[in-house]
């Protein structure tokens, strides 16, 4: 409320206000076709100033329940409307009797209708006035953060704490700043000045997040263990702790954490599973499936839970929790489905997996991957006429699911039909243009039948809308350097695929021997030795070992190279043949 001084001016402020209230009532009762009357009697600046109050405490009111409705244009446009009158009143007021609350209220406004320069602007006047105010420091940062700004953000925040050294709130939130952006040192370096004695749970708990992002994995669960101890219903410390333990294998202690969070009330479910989770890594899966039996039985848990067993290849205890579903009046086609990929996985009965399948209602969200799966079963059943039946109904209902259509490009590759797998992909690519895994079968289909431009079109293709894959980069990068062509640009494109993947045998070959075509011999010979010990069994990379060892005039490691590659059948053998001879 408005503050005013002197005893003698309070019976004329109570008279003046309760008049106020009562011209603002009858206002209120007037019909919606009627305009607001104006006041006829002339108003001190103190009467002024109250009544523009009230006016701003109904359109607050107003505002919350607009806020609280269903969103329609038509609320959206009253509560725009009722933003901007509120606003104008609100300037009266700031102008007459400026106050830090007032500036907040303004701010709000602002910013609850995402004007984030006048939020902002706002917050800056105040500030001129107010520049010690947390809450308007804190709410600059935030202006910022929004615009990802985090340098403005932070600089506000440091200005502030130079003034106000003890602030640990602000501290806290300019070290989350810090930790959002992956800054870890520098969020360390600002929490482990505040002095022990004076450290909160919430400091405890950013330190430690600081340290565990640095590695720093033991200082983070001291400072999660004195987070707990200065406040024991911590649930978001209590299950860093735990995650800590875990990444130092220390299961155990993981363990008992894990189950003294289950008695806090509220608990999520997410704490239930990753205590099943743990149980299962523990080889115990019977206290994992009691765990799962005593949760909620709600769907999303139930499935999540049968899930962690099949995925750890527990799938008897997976199975017993899904057939508490089996109790219900209504059974979800997710039963069905995880059903039947535990007869198919964990039973090896694909024709139990059909039958589970085949109950999977058409208007199910599981139909299209029921399909999927019931086309894969039939196609390991040797039952391609069914499983193509199925695949082209899937195509026909689900045009944009790109798996059908690989599906049939896999099934007539497997019977040696490679024209209709082309076609089939083909079909595909034309209902979803520029799918990556489409256009890098054709890519390798192309390759196959030895049409390398086509090749390197669709790879081409999949990189300028992904730069990203490396299996595009490095197609494309090899097929240059194999053709001696653009080896700068080849060299480019095969350092990105390994930046990408840099454990895969196939892209180091490619980086082996786009060195070799530059003439780097001794680079492409390390980077061969490696790609061998990745891919020990494969021809072609044997054969360019061999290549780059002669361009050495290593002819032992040449000739070992040349014979290994012959061991594994490689297509161009009679020309392996005639280098190994040249030796």
């Amino acid at each position: 409320m408005i503050q005013t001084t002197g005893s003698s001016r309070c019976p004329l402020k109570v008279v003046a206000a309760t008049t106020l209230l009562v011209l603002l009532m009858l206002q209120g009762c007037a019909t919606k076709n009627t305009a607001r009357p104006e006041f006829q009697l002339p108003l001190s600046p103190e009467a002024q100033l109250t009544y523009d109050y009230l006016v701003y405490m109904d359109y607050r009111t107003r505002l919350g329940q607009a806020y609280s409705g269903l969103k329609t244009p038509q609320t959206i446009n009253e509560v725009a409307k009722l933003q901007k009158e509120a606003l104008t009143v609100l300037n009266r007021i700031i102008a007459a009797e400026p106050q830090e609350k007032l500036y907040l209220d303004k701010f709000a406004l602002y910013w609850t209708s995402q004007q984030i320069d006048e939020a902002r602007a706002t917050l800056k006047e105040a500030l001129a006035k107010y520049p010690d105010s947390r809450d308007l420091n804190i709410s600059l940062a935030n202006t910022y953060l929004v615009d990802n700004r985090n340098a403005d953000a932070e600089a506000v925040l440091k200005e502030y704490l130079i003034k106000n050294p003890e602030d640990l709130i602000v501290t806290g939130h300019l070290a989350r700043i810090y930790l959002e952006q992956k800054k870890f040192a520098q969020a360390l370096d600002i929490l482990k000045v505040i002095p022990k004695e004076k450290r909160t749970a919430q400091i405890h708990y950013l330190h430690a997040k600081s340290s565990a992002g640095l590695g720093l994995t033991r200082q983070a669960i001291r400072s999660l263990k004195k987070a707990v101890e200065v406040k024991p219903d911590f649930i978001e410390a209590w299950g860093e702790l735990a995650y800590m333990h875990e990444l130092e294998k220390d299961y155990d202690s993981a363990e008992q954490i894990y189950t003294k969070m289950l008695e806090f009330p509220d608990v999520s479910n997410h704490i239930r599973l990753r205590l099943m989770e743990l149980c299962l890594k523990l080889n115990n899966p019977e206290r994992a499936l009691k765990l799962g039996i005593e949760g909620p039985r709600n769907k999303a848990f139930m499935l999540e839970a049968a899930q962690l067993f099949i995925s750890g290849k527990f799938y008897g205890q997976a199975s017993i929790l899904l057939d508490l579903f089996a109790q219900q009046k209504t059974i979800p086609d997710s039963y069905y489905f995880f059903k039947a990929s535990i007869a198919y996985e964990g039973e090896d009965d694909p024709g139990k997996a059909l039958g589970y399948l085949n109950k999977i209602s058409p208007q199910s969200e599981h139909y299209d991957r029921s399909l999927q799966f019931r086309a894969h079963l039939l196609m390991d059943l040797k039952r391609n006429k069914e499983a193509l039946e199925i695949i082209r109904k899937g195509e026909e209902k689900f045009t944009e699911e790109a798996n059908f259509y690989l599906l049939e490009a896999g099934l007539h590759s497997e019977a040696g039909d490679s024209k209709a797998a082309k076609d089939a992909l083909l079909r595909g690519n034309a209902n979803i243009p520029g799918h990556t895994q489409i256009l890098f079968q054709l890519g390798v289909m192309e390759e196959q039948e030895d049409n390398l431009d086509q090749t390197l079109k669709y790879m081409e293709q999949i990189i300028s809308g992904f730069p990203d894959h490396a299996d595009a980069l490095n197609f494309i990068g090899y097929i240059l350097a194999d053709r001696n062509e653009q080896l700068d640009r080849a060299m480019v494109l095969i350092s990105r695929a390994n930046r990408l993947e840099p454990d895969n045998g196939y892209i180091l070959d490619s980086l082996a021997w786009v060195n070799y075509r530059m003439g780097k011999y001794e680079e492409a010979w390390e980077i061969i030795k490696r790609a061998i010990s990745l891919r020990p069994k494969q021809p072609e990379l044997w054969d360019h070992y061999g290549d780059i060892a002669a361009a050495l005039g290593k002819k032992k490691s040449a000739a070992k190279g040349y014979r290994k590659a012959l061991e594994f059948k490689p297509k161009n053998a009679e020309q392996i043949r005639k280098k190994l001879e040249e030796l």
